[in-house]
């Protein structure tokens, strides 16, 4: 066999043994959201930490995460690292994702030296803290999320401590199935250490060892030619999450993205402060998030090592909500970390206009329902993480109510089957969302809609979602999808449970009750004036649209016999095209940031075209933009539409350059 074939196989071996620790996992948890939802990963990661190799199903977000952790193991350890010594680890601000995400790390020596740990990042359903499942909406400090595992030490040589596994156990809910996933993670590592034994023996250990330096080198490589394939530059992009949880004011996040030569840095400097609600983040998920788009726009097809991440470099000063320290809560990681892949999709997006894609979900969409079990002590924990439509590129629709490129292997939802079986609860309703799409000439895919009863006397809701007020944003002039709603319906009316959208925490639910949950449609691609009538008809054939849909958002008239009516959608797409408010820019002189809100000043003519007041939440597109910017009306007594430098930056434009300006809506219409 030839050294690339060797490599090949040895590599190949690697990722078998990832693969078989996946299969153990999902065969041998305890619980849903593990063994039904795939919220796991597993990885193999060299002794400094460097990630070795991966399974292709696994989960960036844990997964991109782990060389962090590992490396703060180490250095908390340093030498004193054993054979038989097995190391847990949740702490957001040592390199972990939020505490419901535990670590295992199994060290793996060859000829008495570390050479590699097996890692196991597994959801744990409940972690204690202030409700059942651990995240919510209302958290205002860490320690209400539930217990923060700094890298521990919770076998010596071979010696559990066991005093220190029943404390851990013993402030979880539903302990015993917390114990079993512990021991599934126990001994899906026990198995990975034997076949990775083996391998030493096959292939001879630093024979073995050197194979790995060279995948990583050669991942290294290929990965600096793509990024020197790409214009040098600085790409700017801004986003928001919708709250802290405490208050309607948004948060947001800055990104400069600097592209030089074959290296990529990526600065968040001027992002919001943390906040006392669970929307932040610890150091590791910038990182994250910025590998994770990298890899997926500029080398999507070899296999993932640390040798990708190396020409990436990281500004994220300590304090914002993108990386916070204690005692801020991180139970919204995943909705922060959406929001930087957002940033570097619509940087990116700039430099690479062929790789543009239309915005997701914002996160989790984390929905926790608990109460007392009817059949047997204690409660159920019911944990569903809906998914939702994905955006569109310049060639293709968004995919309907399915993970994205960004998530990993996760389910959409439980099955029905699943929930009934296990908690006193019925699915009713599951289908997609109707209209929730983002327009453009290219759509975003649909949301979906699942509605759960409660069959028992009572329960608790607790909601941990983004994008409920501000929704999916669509790129290249495209329009963004609807926002998440997540709602009670209770005796035929919908009650909001929390007066903060999507941030609920132990919301009281009475026997009857249903939950419902609508997940937001994928951001659009280009101009939905130019998609094609046929494409139109067909979503109204299937019931994704309905003909006053069509009309009002794609100019497209279907009559009474479902065919398009080619001069009525002429005519009306040519007038609608007429009613578009569009604007030269010019450069402002002073900022228009109000606290973290940039503000729009528009003059009092558009704003009437636009039927906005002031306070509302507006966008500025052009066919070549990343993401559109967004912003809160200020209704100006100046007849121009002036933006400062700092949002025509963010935007790509540049004074005199002419721009739409339109409201931007939540809800399907």
């Amino acid at each position: 066999m030839n050294e690339v074939g060797r490599l090949e196989l040895i590599r190949e071996s690697l990722v078998a043994v990832v693969n078989e620790m996946r299969a153990n996992v999902i065969h041998s948890s305890y619980s849903s959201i593990i063994y039904e939802g795939h919220d796991f990963s597993c990885a193999l990661v060299a002794g400094d930490g460097r990630l070795i190799a991966q399974g292709v199903d696994d989960n960036p977000i844990h997964n991109f995460a782990v060389p962090y952790s590992t490396a703060e193991v180490v250095r908390a350890f340093g030498d004193d690292i054993h054979e038989g010594d097995i190391f847990l680890h949740n702490d957001p601000y040592t390199g972990g994702t939020h505490l419901n995400d535990v670590l295992m790390l199994y060290p793996v020596f060859h000829d008495a030296r570390l050479a590699m740990f097996t890692a196991t990042r597994c959801h744990w359903g409940d972690v204690g803290g202030m409700t059942p499942g651990s995240l919510s909406g209302r958290v205002q400090e860490i320690y209400q999320e539930g217990l923060r595992i700094v890298p521990t030490r919770i076998c010596d040589r071979g010696r559990m401590n066991d005093a220190w596994l029943t404390l851990l156990f013993d402030n979880m809910r539903i302990a015993p199935e917390r114990r079993g996933d512990f021991n599934t993670m126990l001994g899906t590592s026990r198995k990975a250490a034997e076949h990775v034994g083996r391998l030493f023996a096959r292939f001879g250990g630093e024979a073995l060892l050197d194979a790995v330096e060279e995948l990583i080198e050669r991942a290294e490589t290929v990965m600096r030619r793509r990024i020197s394939e790409i214009p040098d530059g600085t790409y700017h992009a801004e986003g928001y999450l919708d709250s802290d949880g405490r208050s309607a004011t948004p948060l947001r996040g800055r990104l400069a993205l600097t592209v030089a030569g074959e290296r990529i840095v990526a600065d968040f400097t001027g992002s919001s402060p943390q906040t006392r609600g669970p929307t932040n983040v610890g150091p590791a998920m910038a990182f994250n998030a910025v590998a994770s788009i990298v890899k997926s726009f500029l080398d999507p097809d070899t296999p993932v090592n640390h040798g990708s991440f190396n020409p990436i470099e990281i500004v994220n000063p300590p304090g914002s909500f993108l990386n916070a320290t204690l005692p801020a809560p991180c139970g919204g990681m995943v909705e922060c970390r959406a929001l930087m892949c957002g940033l570097v999709v619509s940087a990116l997006g700039r430099a690479l206009p062929e790789k543009r894609v239309g915005d997701l979900k914002g996160g989790g969409n984390h929905v926790y329902v608990s109460g007392p079990h009817r059949d047997r002590d204690g409660i159920f924990l019911f944990y569903e993480y809906p998914a939702a439509g994905t955006g569109a590129t310049g060639r293709t629709d968004g995919n309907n109510a399915v993970r994205a490129f960004p998530e990993g292997d996760f389910n959409a939802v439980q099955s029905a089957e699943v929930v009934e079986a296990q908690c006193p609860l019925r699915i009713e309703a599951h289908g997609l969302r109707e209209g929730s799409c983002g327009d453009g000439e290219f759509r975003g895919g649909f949301g979906l809609r699942r509605d759960v009863r409660i069959l028992g006397d009572v329960a608790s809701l607790s909601v941990l979602a983004d994008k409920n007020l501000i929704p999916p944003f669509g790129v290249a002039g495209g329009v963004g999808g609807a926002a998440n709603r997540f709602t009670v319906i209770r005796g035929g009316e919908t009650v909001e449970p929390s007066p903060v959208p999507g941030k609920v925490g132990d919301f009281p639910l009475q026997a009857g009750d249903v939950v419902r949950m609508e997940t937001s449609g994928g951001g659009g691609h280009g101009d939905p004036l130019v998609r094609a009538p046929e494409r139109v008809q067909a979503d109204v054939a299937l019931g994704y649209l309905d003909r006053d849909q069509a009309a009002e958002r794609y100019g497209v008239v279907i009559g009474v016999d479902g065919n398009v009516e080619s001069a009525a959608t002429q005519e009306l797409r040519d007038r609608l095209r007429a009613s578009r408010v569009r604007a030269p820019v010019t450069l402002a002189n002073e900022s228009d940031l109000d606290g973290p809100r940039r503000r729009i000043r528009l003059p009092a003519d558009l704003a009437r075209r636009l039927d906005v007041r002031g306070g509302a939440l507006v966008e500025i597109a052009t066919p070549d933009c990343g993401a559109a910017l967004r912003g809160w009306a200020e209704i100006a007594e100046r007849a121009d539409l002036a933006l400062s430098t700092d949002a025509l930056a963010a935007l790509g434009a540049e004074a005199g350059d002419t721009v739409e300006v339109r409201a931007v809506r939540t809800a399907p219409r």
